[in-house]
Parts: C-alpha cells; sequence; structure tokens
C-alpha cells in the first residue's frame, strides 16, 4: 500500500473513532449520525475549506428549522404533509446534483425525512434532531479538519479530474431517477407508522451512494448489495463481541479495528474495495446505533438493526433496478443515431 493510502486510512480511523467515542463518553443524542459524517469528510481527497463548511453548517440550521416549521404546521392534513414531503426529496436531489455534493444532499435528505416523521411521534423529540444534527455536523467538520491538518493528503490532482469525469449525465434525469426510488419507500414508511429514525439516514446516504454510480442498475445494485451485507456482516460479529466484553472501551476499540481494516480493504486491489466505503457507514449505522444514544433506540439489538436497514436497502435496491430498466441514466440511442 502507498504512503498516502496509509495516511488516508489513518485519518479515517482516527478521525471517526474520535467523534464515535467522544459521542459514546458524552452521551449526545445522534453521536452515530456525528461518526457518519466524519466518514464522509474523511473519504475526500482532501479537507474542505472553511468557508464551504460555514456554508454547509449554516445550510444544516436553516433546513432543520423551515422543515420542522412546515411539519409541525401541516402534520394535521396527511395530504399535504405527504405532498410537501415529496417535494422536499425532489429539491434535496435537485439541491445535490446541482453541484452542492454528497453531503449537503445528505443533510436535506435528513431534513425532508427524519424531522418530518419525528414530528409525528414528538415535536419535543423532533427539536432535540434539529439541534442535534448541526451539532454533530459542526463536531464532524472539526475532527476531519483536525485529521487533514495532523495527517496532511496528497494534493488530489487525480481525484479532481475523474470527479470532472463523472459529471457527463443529464441532471433533471437522475433527478427524476433518485425521486422514482426513494419517494415511493418514504411515503410508504410514513403510511406504515416506521419510528426508526436510522432507516431513514440510511437510505438518505443510499439514495446518495446510488447517484453517485451511473453503471448499469444490475452492476450496481451488486456493489451496494455487497457493501451492506458487509457492513452488516462486521457490525454483528461486533455486537457479539460487545456482548462478550461490554465495558465502554469495546465498541471505541471495535470501531478503530474495522475502520482500518475497511479502510485499508478501500485502498486495496481486491473486487470487494469498491464496497468498503459504503460498508463503513452502513457498520456504523447499524452498530453504532444499536450501542449508542439515539433517542430512545439505545436498547434496540443489532439483529432488528440490521433487519430494518437490510429491508429499506432490498427496497431501495430494487426499485433502483426497476427505475434503470425503464429509465436509465443515460438515454439509448438508437442505431442510426
Amino acid at each position: 500500500m502507498r504512503i498516502e493510502d496509509k495516511h488516508a486510512v489513518l485519518r479515517l480511523a482516527l478521525g471517526v473513532t474520535g467523534v464515535f467515542a467522544l459521542g459514546l463518553f458524552l452521551g449526545w443524542p445522534l453521536a452515530v449520525v456525528g461518526a457518519v459524517f466524519t466518514a464522509l469528510f474523511l473519504q475526500a481527497p482532501a479537507a474542505l475549506p472553511l468557508a464551504a463548511f460555514g456554508k454547509l453548517f449554516v445550510f444544516s440550521i436553516g433546513l432543520m428549522f423551515i422543515s420542522f416549521s412546515l411539519s409541525s404546521v401541516f402534520a394535521p392534513y396527511p395530504v399535504v404533509f405527504l405532498v410537501l414531503m415529496a417535494i422536499g426529496i425532489i429539491l434535496s436531489f435537485t439541491w445535490s446534483v446541482s453541484g452542492a455534493g454528497v453531503l449537503p444532499g445528505v443533510i436535506a435528505l435528513m431534513g425532508a425525512l427524519m424531522i418530518p416523521n419525528l414530528v409525528l411521534q414528538s415535536q419535543d423529540l423532533a427539536l432535540v434532531l434539529v439541534f442535534w444534527i448541526p451539532v454533530n455536523l459542526f463536531f464532524a467538520g472539526f475532527v476531519s479538519t483536525l485529521m487533514f491538518v495532523l495527517i496532511p493528503a496528497a494534493p488530489p490532482a487525480e481525484a479532481q479530474k475523474k470527479a470532472v469525469a463523472d459529471q457527463d449525465f443529464d441532471p433533471n434525469r437522475r433527478i427524476f431517477r433518485m425521486s422514482l426510488v426513494t419517494v415511493p419507500f418514504a411515503i410508504a414508511f410514513f403510511l406504515y407508522g416506521a419510528s426508526a429514525l436510522l432507516v431513514l439516514f440510511f437510505v438518505a446516504l443510499l439514495s446518495q451512494q446510488l447517484a453517485a454510480m451511473p453503471a448499469a442498475g444490475k452492476t450496481v445494485a451488486k456493489a451496494m448489495l455487497t457493501a451492506n451485507l458487509l457492513g452488516a456482516a462486521v457490525s454483528i460479529i461486533c455486537y457479539e463481541i460487545n456482548v462478550v466484553a461490554p465495558v465502554i472501551l469495546t465498541p471505541v476499540l471495535l470501531c478503530f479495528f474495522f475502520c482500518i481494516v475497511l479502510g485499508a480493504l478501500g485502498k486495496s486491489q481486491t473486487p470487494l474495495a469498491a464496497a468498503a466505503g459504503s460498508a463503513i457507514t452502513t457498520a456504523l449505522i447499524v452498530y453504532g446505533g444499536s450501542v449508542a444514544p439515539f433517542s430512545d433506540e439505545a436498547d434496540v439489538k443489532s439483529i432488528t438493526r440490521v433487519l430494518q436497514v437490510a429491508s429499506a436497502a432490498f427496497f431501495v435496491i430494487t426499485a433502483y433496478v426497476v427505475v434503470d430498466e425503464f429509465w436509465p441514466e443515460r438515454k439509448q440511442r438508437n442505431a442510426l443515431g
């Protein structure tokens, strides 16, 4: 492994574990979300500029309060509530595809999905979410920037060239495809009355990851299924170890270990390398959500979390394959064209 890759793996492991451990020791809400934010920040080739992070932080605060206000006003009107939620999802995708990036898109989807769902259950808990999502984003940004300072990254020239090459797509078509996949899931989730907020967070991540992989639907489906199976397997193993050694240092050490292993896997040349990044976020959501404070769900067993996430992944990935079959990422040209 190249020295730059070793630095990237160490940076990722230390940063994610640092935020995860702080959340665990201090007991702040949504600590898992903060760890996932950190993983997304640290998987980038370079630190997010301070000005860009400031805009993202302010955006998250404003978005959460707007979502809370609108959801509270229209909660008594189910049809209007669902229509506004669908509009919020579509606007989130529009924001992401317009060049804002994956993380802003995820935050926008959290505002469109998680806040309305929690408002229907408890406005007090929804206010906790409104406050702690930006706080976790702030901690994640601070720790990520610190990691890039302590362990500098090489100039991301190649990564930037690749990112530019990946921008060759029809924005309206991608927004339409993402909406066809996510809006039905969100409506079904709300009509069913489900309350597993981490599942909605997972769907927000999965939607953005699918959009960033414009290959054929079956190819993407295999990659995503592999990533989520790998992440789920890691989380189950970690949870069982945690049961054997139920001390507070156990999850911290396990988090550092699976970040190192999956981070190194992502830098390798093996077929599983492409799945490693998504596997880290899945493992954090499933395992971290089982041991770290998150509203009233801290006692949920790891296997239950796995089943919840697996069900969401199966629905979203299947829907993506179906949409890709009838509405592919790029229009099919006829033989004369």
